[in-house]
């Protein structure tokens, strides 16, 4: 039976991205194996690595169409989820603008407050539109100016809609997936962990070596995601970006 959770942290990151970072990884730890050893790394765990690193090596060879698959299912609502973010951010700065010298029809700035919603997963996203879009209604015409004219209540309730739907699908298509899918999923998390858990004992064994130290990093897996963020086409309308 695959490891749920496993497949859940595949999903974050393409495979190529995983395989070079875990690749970059094994070596750094070759560099420095006796220094990991002695704070904890079981040299079981690098062997594990370099297995699992083999495996998804074949994967990403031999398994393109699932590989896609697995890439599409979560891009749109990544998609979605970005976008919803992003013009939260928007609303809440004009919000500041707006709202500085005290309510205006009956609104105050403390009724936009996220109360603990760091808006990291698409649950938290969804409430936090959910809510935000009523609350814009009487304002629309005071933030108007920050989008293009478009009022902000009703480019909320579209953000929630889109994230939603792409939710819906998303949960769908992990439903639909095939074994083989979920499989090279959890390979991934399964990599992910190893980096981290890697990591982890390098923070611990080279405390004060920042040199060293910053060789154990993600890097590669984000600028990967920052990468194709950048290649995805514009959400309309356009949202002026955080300051």
């Amino acid at each position: 039976m695959l490891n749920a959770r496993l497949v859940e942290k595949g999903k974050q990151f393409h495979v190529d991205a995983v395989l070079q970072q875990g690749n970059v990884t094994h070596g750094n730890v070759l560099g420095h194996l006796a220094d990991l050893m002695r704070r904890g790394l079981d040299e079981s765990r690098v062997t594990y690595l370099k297995q699992q690193l083999d495996l998804l090596a074949g994967y990403r060879g031999e398994v393109g169409v699932t590989r896609e698959g697995a890439k599409a299912m979560t891009a749109d609502e990544g998609l979605a989820r970005s976008e919803g973010k992003t013009l939260s951010r928007a609303v809440r700065e004009a919000l500041r603008i707006v709202l500085k010298d005290g309510p205006v029809a009956g609104i105050s700035i403390d009724q936009f407050a996220l109360h603990g919603n760091q808006l990291q997963t698409t649950p938290e996203v969804l409430a936090h539109l959910s809510a935000l879009a009523p609350k814009l209604i009487p304002l629309d015409a005071h933030l108007a100016r920050f989008f293009e004219g478009q009022k902000a209540s009703e480019l909320v309730k579209a953000a929630w809609e889109r994230l939603r739907a792409a939710d819906a699908l998303q949960e769908k298509t992990r439903v639909d997936l095939p074994d083989e899918t979920r499989a090279l999923l959890e390979l991934k998390g399964s990599v992910l962990d190893l980096i981290e858990e890697i990591n982890g004992v390098a923070r611990i064994a080279f405390e004060g070596q920042a040199e060293i130290r910053a060789k154990f990093n993600k890097d590669l897996l984000y600028r990967g995601r920052r990468a194709r963020s950048k290649a995805a086409p514009s959400p309309t309308p356009v949202v002026p970006p955080e300051a």
